[in-house]
């Protein structure tokens, strides 16, 4: 992306929201690593077990592909410099994430709420609240239920992985909601690159035996993998 019209000012603690393994490095990967950088505490919460990339393979079962991905975005964060920051992994079902009406979605907020009140976070960074895959959303809506549970107010930063790819007019931002900010990760981006080579099971090599699986786009890859992380801030938003 070019240089957006404002950047990012980075301040901490951090919370950063996952919906899979591999988006804590796809949408915010120098994010994270600058905030280490600063000294800043970053919280990594992954919601949920990515074992749904590959349903057809008979090698990786969905608990055998699910603690494989728990071992990738760990090294994931040690590449990003992020070895010895928190994370927890909330194991909700990929591609199955409970609707707000459901209790188990009630029990996620109740831990994630628990999450962000011992960091109280000056800056979360969730999923686009509208990027096109189900679980993207139900992460931000998640999130924003734990936050609005706990009465804090930190700074929010969105990041879409799937819109430029998937979205249509009604995902993108409306008129008035949102404005586009930068980060400029120059510093990082080998860092980040190196991070993204971590979800190994995410990039046809490691499964063989699921033709139909999921893959990650290498031109996806490389929009994301640029100088500039894009976020979207609310309005007003300071």
């Amino acid at each position: 992306m070019s240089r957006p019209p404002q950047s990012v000012a980075i301040d901490g603690p951090v919370l950063v929201v996952a919906p899979h393994p591999d988006d804590e490095t796809l949408g915010c990967g120098g994010l994270i690593a600058e905030a280490v950088g600063q000294g800043f505490a970053v919280h990594t919460v992954f919601v949920t077990d990515g074992a749904a990339s590959h349903p057809g393979s008979l090698q990786w079962s969905r608990a055998k592909l699910a603690r494989r991905r728990e071992r990738e975005a760990r090294e994931a964060l040690r590449r990003l410099g992020a070895g010895e920051q928190p994370r927890t992994f909330l194991r909700l079902p990929d591609s199955g994430m409970p609707d707000p009406s459901d209790m188990r979605h009630a029990q996620a907020v109740t831990r994630m709420a628990g999450i962000v009140r011992d960091l109280s976070p000056r800056l979360a960074v969730l999923p686009w609240r509208r990027d096109p895959h189900r679980d993207h959303r139900g992460s931000w809506r998640l999130a924003m239920d734990a936050i609005d549970e706990t009465g804090l107010s930190p700074c929010i930063l969105e990041y879409a992985v799937w819109l430029d790819d998937l979205g249509v007019a009604d995902d993108h931002p409306r008129p008035g909601e949102m404005e586009p900010v930068g980060l400029d990760i120059g510093a990082h981006a080998q860092s980040k690159q190196q991070a993204v080579q971590a979800h190994l099971s995410q990039l046809g090599s490691l499964i063989t035996d699921d033709p139909s699986g999921f893959t990650l786009p290498p031109e996806m890859i490389a929009r994301l993998t640029g100088r500039w992380e894009a976020y979207w801030r609310p309005c007003g938003a300071r």
